[in-house]
């Protein structure tokens, strides 16, 4: 039976027993005249405490019946308070218990509200606040709702109308659920509009490719984050309302936005590279690719397929070179491989000729008469921008360091490094979330598509975007899941998804896994590398 069954049959109920109580005291029987000639039978009774208490109880109880029928509902409730201020009797206090129920029942929340906030109140707080939260959802302010009926539950779990409540927050939830809407938070105005703008592109790709696939439409509610935190966080309020079954984004500012989704127990999946993000609430969740990721990519092809096992770092002494140097330290170690040497450089430099010296000089010794060195390090792991990497790839070879494996982030998978560093770039390894020219058929029919719709090659953004937008439709149109809860606990199933940027499943804890993409250089053009 669904709550506004329950609450019509509760009503109907009330309102008899009020009826029925009013036929009864008019039809009650008057006391008889005692005989007149017993003096002591004509006595005038004077009523104690309690009889005077029931009279004045009696006295507010038919005034708040009178002023409730006359749609008086704030002037019956405070009449009704007086009455149960007064402690009656067990009879007469039910009576006005199930009156409080029937205005209640009728009050409009902003009412409510404000009688909650008058002071000596004795009516009590769990029945105010639980009618509050039925009252909101009648309203259709279904976020109010669910938060106030969710407080009612966890401070007075024992109530008798918390089963009531749970009906109530269910089925908000489960009849606001539509399959065929996602909301999505991007910032399409300030300074980072340009990166909302390729993800958008990504996104209504895959709604068009969804829409064919099962042959209906489906529907995108685009919020402007404006790239601010407290923005983002009122947006998931408005995509609350529009009843989305999940929402995408934000790509930057998650935490408040996440929080807020949290609360409102709607699935998030954030395009953030913290990895702790997922960590905050069972229904967050995140889809980027992440220096950990990376490392651990890098670190399997090196230590375990090509079986290398001395390693050097080459790293800007910044917040991103510590951080991959740290990465990559540990992940060397846990595949038995050693980091033989590390070298710093100012983050902020065009000239490394010193700390590239210092490098070569400390990790290699003279060979033969033809003046190259043998270097103690069968790979160089150098976590930089391309623009770096064009400047110090020439320095290693002036200082006869050659031969050795060359890794990179995907900072260094940028056209730059296949133009300026053409005689220095070979033996390179680097990773990257999406490659356009990988022969994936996932990823080659993203690819043109894209290429198709928008007359432009797609990125990174782009396709993980247009990934994440399919799965989360694709969860949602799952014929078990039929609410938000369904959809989250769907998502956490460790299904793998196969899109344009690779293999993607989430973990128990919400946060991505993904089957990175490597790349090498062979006749000046970026290839992937078989595994």
């Amino acid at each position: 039976m669904k709550p506004r069954q329950l609450l019509m049959i509760r009503f109907l109920v009330g309102m008899s027993i009020i009826v029925l109580m009013s036929a009864m005291w008019g039809c009650a029987d008057k006391p008889s005249r005692t005989s007149s000639q017993d003096p002591s039978a004509t006595k005038i009774q004077t009523p104690g405490p309690t009889a005077q208490t029931a009279a004045r109880v009696e006295t507010l109880e038919t005034k708040a019946i009178a002023l409730m029928q006359s749609g008086e509902l704030e002037a019956a409730l405070h009449a009704y308070n007086q009455a149960l201020a007064l402690n009656p009797e067990t009879p007469q206090k039910n009576r006005i218990m199930n009156g409080i129920d029937q205005v209640l029942a009728e009050m409009p929340s902003d009412l409510i509200q404000t009688f909650i906030e008058t002071p000596d109140l004795a009516v009590p707080e769990p029945l105010l606040q639980y009618w509050l939260g039925v009252i909101l959802a009648q309203e259709t302010k279904y976020a109010k709702a669910v938060d106030v009926l969710t407080r009612f539950m966890d401070l007075w779990p024992d109530h008798s109308r918390v089963p009531e409540a749970q009906a109530w927050v269910a089925w908000i939830r489960q009849d606001r659920f539509k399959k065929d809407t996602i909301g999505c938070l991007l910032p399409l105005s300030g300074k980072y509009a340009i990166y909302g703008q390729k993800a958008l592109k990504g996104i209504h790709l895959a709604i068009q490719d969804l829409a064919e696939a099962h042959n209906r439409k489906f529907n995108i509610v685009i919020k402007d984050t404006q790239g601010d935190p407290d923005i983002a966080a009122a947006c998931v309020d408005e995509l609350d309302q529009a009843n989305v079954a999940g929402i995408i984004g934000p790509l930057l500012a998650a935490d408040e936005a996440g929080a807020r989704a949290q609360e409102l127990k709607i699935p998030l999946i954030a395009l953030t590279q913290k990895q702790d993000f997922a960590l905050s609430g069972e229904y967050l969740f995140s889809n980027f690719i992440t220096p950990g990721m990376q490392v651990q990519t890098l670190a399997a092809y090196v230590f375990r397929t090509l079986g290398l096992e001395k390693v050097a770092i080459l790293y800007p002494d910044e917040p991103y070179g510590r951080r991959y140097m740290k990465l990559f330290s540990q992940a060397a170690a846990e595949y038995g491989a050693e980091v033989v040497g590390m070298q710093t450089y100012d983050g902020k430099s065009n000239d490394f000729t010193e700390p590239v010296r210092k490098l070569i000089k400390r990790l290699s010794q003279p060979s033969d008469s033809s003046g190259s060195v043998i270097l103690e390090f069968e790979a160089l792991f150098i976590p930089d921008s391309a623009s770096r990497i064009n400047m110090i790839l020439p320095q290693l070879a002036f200082h006869d360091a050659r031969g050795m494996v060359l890794l990179g982030t995907n900072l260094w998978h940028h056209p730059s490094l296949l133009d300026q560093t053409k005689r220095y770039n070979q033996n390179t390894i680097i990773t990257d979330g999406y490659f356009e020219h990988s022969q994936k058929p996932a990823t080659v029919r993203f690819t043109q598509r894209f290429s198709n719709l928008y007359g432009e090659s797609p990125g990174l953004l782009e396709a993980i975007f247009y990934d994440t937008t399919r799965i989360l439709i694709s969860t949602a149109m799952d014929p078990l899941v039929n609410s938000r809860q369904d959809l989250k606990d769907a998502l956490l199933e460790e299904r793998i998804f196969e899109g344009a940027t690779g293999k993607t499943l989430f973990n128990s804890n919400g946060t991505a896994r993904k089957e990175l993409f490597l790349i090498t250089i062979k006749n000046d053009r970026f290839v992937e590398l078989d595994r």
